[in-house]
């Protein structure tokens, strides 16, 4: 019996939704990541043992249907330069790449361990046809100055933190797009956190299409002002305040 292909795989677990993902992206370009995640999970340290036997449904789909989810939202097109923050080995970053209509995409990440794996796979490997659309940053995020449309980020910082971090990367009326699963519960420390930094909340997107692995969805998070004076503080007063919220 031949082996599924990965639109066969993906179907099996999300059939209804199937249909309308399957004209958005190149199909063998995903393929080409979910074989590089696989191959080289245990070289580069990318998910624990219990994930790495779920790379297709934890990471792979969900990264996908975020990634959709973005752009039929109207948030990602050709010209938009997205930028994905502690990005590890491409997650969800990456597959911004894999779209046809495929934005300028920066990978993020201030450990090589991981990222540089997958610049090599850019670079001279499977997945050398978006080596013109995908840029790689090694740095730490809260010591980048840039003027990016959009900013992901999965799971690198606490929320709402991860707008005190990134706020220097951020353009003006540019939009930071944290990819989250449990609602953030303290709305006046969110509330504070964004407007210290210049964002304000323009929406949330639910991911009821993801309910198969929990919880998800994406706050909208505009940039309308510069930070307040003082703001963004250093990363170890941030890591603090974090420890203090959940300790």
């Amino acid at each position: 019996m031949s082996e599924k292909t990965i639109q066969e795989e993906i179907q099996s677990i999300i059939p209804e939704l199937f249909p309308v993902l399957e004209p958005e992206f190149d199909w063998e370009l995903v393929k080409n990541f979910y074989e590089f995640l696989k191959r080289d999970n245990e070289k580069g340290g990318f998910f624990s043992k219990n994930d790495s036997e779920k790379i297709l449904e934890r990471h792979i789909l969900e990264s996908l249907i975020f990634v959709w989810k973005m752009k039929t939202a109207g948030y990602v097109s050709r010209e938009t330069n997205i930028a994905d923050v502690g990005t590890g080995p491409g997650l969800p970053g990456f597959l911004f790449a894999v779209l046809k209509k495929a934005p300028h995409v920066f990978l993020v990440d201030s450990q090589k361990r991981k990222l540089a794996l997958l610049e090599t796979e850019v670079t001279s490997g499977s997945l050398s046809k978006v080596s013109k659309r995908v840029e790689f940053i090694y740095a730490r995020t809260e010591e980048i100055n840039s003027n990016f449309d959009v900013v992901t980020s999965r799971a690198m910082v606490p929320y709402p933190y991860i707008a005190e971090v990134t706020t220097r990367m951020v353009k003006q009326k540019g939009i930071l797009c944290p990819f989250l699963a449990q609602p953030y519960q303290d709305l006046d420390k969110e509330m504070e956190v964004l407007s210290n930094n210049g964002f304000v909340m323009k929406k949330e997107i639910p991911i009821p299409e993801l309910e198969f692995v929990g919880k998800r969805h994406i706050k909208i998070l505009q940039k309308n002002s510069l930070p307040k004076k003082g703001y963004p503080r250093e990363w170890k007063e941030i890591v603090k305040e974090t420890k203090n919220k959940n300790g």
